[in-house]
Formats: structure tokens, C-alpha cells, sequence
């Protein structure tokens, strides 16, 4: 399995911490993911990163969108701030050769998830139209559904890819702790496979380029989005050793994002590389 984790650093650094862990894959933020004005993404930085990536066995290397972001809004201004930085996301990776920036799809703020999705899709097509020169796509995040997230069912992921002008941008990103906190319940051989089955029937497998790999300190159900280090959460160990040992996923990114990164990170690839047989 193609397993790593999210990174810190940014461009300069992320490759380094990927090849100390032995990571297979990372993703990054390209800029600090709490401010609206963005990093400049230098000619250097950029040469840098794309010799460092060509030395290394890592691939693919991801973005993550900012987390001010959030492209179904109904608030004028936010919506149009939103929109403007994940342009510039897909620029910037487009500068350093990344070929995905995984996001969540928004949230509605009170207007209804009906609106929320219309939003998210004239967002969406308003952002790939402005880069419709890029090989950069776009990979939307199955959500907890906290607040008045959206995503957190995978007919919303649905809904925007089919309306989607140019859907051959646009992919999907599944995580095991939300989907298992929006009430996918993965803890059981059959429950696990269930899950999947709806995920082709619904989105299929040809869309789902990247897990990101978290227990769950929330509960079942519960919508609430906190991740949990491998086995120590309430989705538990069993569901992981399915994930390491499905054939379906072998070739697709698997990102840890749990808790205590330094520390935990080379504990957490160890345990999932220990489930495979």
C-alpha cells in the first residue's frame, strides 16, 4: 500500500520529513493554511521542490487546501475569498508539478444543504474554468458533517461531480474517521464491505484517489470530526488490517492526519504496515 503522511514544513521542508519516515506518499500544504494572502511559491522554491521529488521514491505528493476556505458558502464575501484562494492553490501547485489539492466541499452556514451544494458547484465550475489550462484536479473530502458541513453523505460528493463541466478534474478523497463519524460504520467485516459497495455504486472507484487514514476519538454517528491514532480510537484496529490488505486500494495515496504528529507518525505507519500480510 502506498501509505505516508501529511507533512509540515511546506515546499522547502515536506520531502525531507516524507523520506526520514519512509513515506510511500505526502501531502502538504503550499502555504500556511490559516491566512487568505498566500506564500509566494518562488521560481527557486519551485525548482527546489521538483529536483528534491525527482531524487526521492515519494509519489504522488498532495495538497491540502487552506482551512479558511470554503467554497459553498452563502456569505458574499467569504464565498468570493474562498473561490480567489483555492485559484491560487491550484496555481501554486500547479508551479511545484502537484497533480491533486484535496478540500472539503464547504459548508452552508444556515442556508440549507440544497443551496450549499448549487454553491459548491458554481464554485467549482468557476475555479476550473479560470485554470482550465491546468493538470491540476480538484479531490473533494468526505466530511464528518459537523456544523453544517457538507460532504458528509456521498450523494453530495455525487451531486457536485455530476454537475461538474469539466469532471475529469475532479476526484474524491475518502477518510476513515469521518465517514465513520457521519455514520458509516466500517468496525464489522460486513459493515466494512457495505460501506464500499455503496461508495462504488454511488461514486465508484475510478474517482477515489486518496484516503486519508485516522481512527476516530468521536463516536459513531456523532458527525463530529476528531481524529485518533490507529487502533486507539473507536473505529479500532480490525478495519485497518481490511484496509491494508484490499486489493482495490493498492496503487491509491493512504495519508495519516492523527493526532501528535512527530511523535506519532512513524508509530502509526509501523502499525499499519505491521497489518500487512
Amino acid at each position: 500500500m502506498k501509505l505516508g503522511t501529511h507533512t509540515s514544513g511546506g515546499p522547502t521542508k515536506a520531502i525531507g520529513v516524507g523520506n526520514k519516515l519512509g513515506c510511500d506518499s505526502i501531502q502538504l500544504f503550499t502555504s500556511n493554511p490559516n491566512r487568505w494572502r498566500p506564500t509566494e511559491i518562488t521560481d527557486e522554491v519551485a525548482r527546489k521542490f521538483r529536483s528534491d521529488w525527482a531524487a526521492s521514491s515519494i509519489d504522488p505528493i498532495l495538497s491540502h487546501d487552506s482551512y479558511l476556505i470554503n467554497i459553498a458558502s452563502s456569505k458574499p464575501k467569504i464565498l468570493h475569498q474562498s473561490r480567489r484562494a483555492l485559484h491560487l492553490e491550484i496555481e501554486r501547485c500547479a508551479k511545484l508539478g502537484i497533480p491533486y489539492v484535496n478540500m472539503h466541499p464547504g459548508a452552508h452556514v444556515g442556508a440549507g444543504e440544497e443551496e450549499g451544494l448549487k454553491i459548491l458547484v458554481d464554485s467549482l465550475n468557476d475555479v476550473l474554468a479560470k485554470t482550465i489550462n491546468s493538470s491540476v484536479s480538484i479531490l473533494l473530502e468526505t466530511t464528518a458533517g459537523q456544523g453544517t458541513n457538507l460532504g458528509y453523505r456521498f450523494e453530495h460528493l455525487r451531486h457536485a461531480m455530476d454537475r461538474v463541466e469539466q469532471q475529469e478534474r475532479i476526484g474524491v478523497c475518502l477518510d476513515t474517521c469521518h465517514i465513520f463519524a457521519a455514520g458509516y460504520d466500517i468496525r464489522t467485516e460486513e459493515g466494512y464491505e457495505r460501506t464500499f459497495q455503496q461508495f462504488d455504486q454511488i461514486i465508484g472507484f475510478q474517482h477515489l484517489k486518496m484516503f486519508h487514514i485516522n481512527d476516530a476519538k468521536s463516536t459513531y454517528g456523532s458527525r463530529v470530526d476528531r481524529h485518533e491514532n490507529i487502533g486507539k480510537g473507536n473505529i479500532g484496529l480490525e478495519p485497518f488490517r481490511w484496509l491494508m490488505n484490499d486489493p482495490r486500494f493498492e496503487q491509491i495515496p493512504m495519508i495519516l492526519e492523527t493526532p501528535n504528529s512527530e511523535e506519532m507518525h512513524p508509530v502509526d505507519l509501523k502499525i499499519l504496515r505491521d497489518l500487512e500480510e
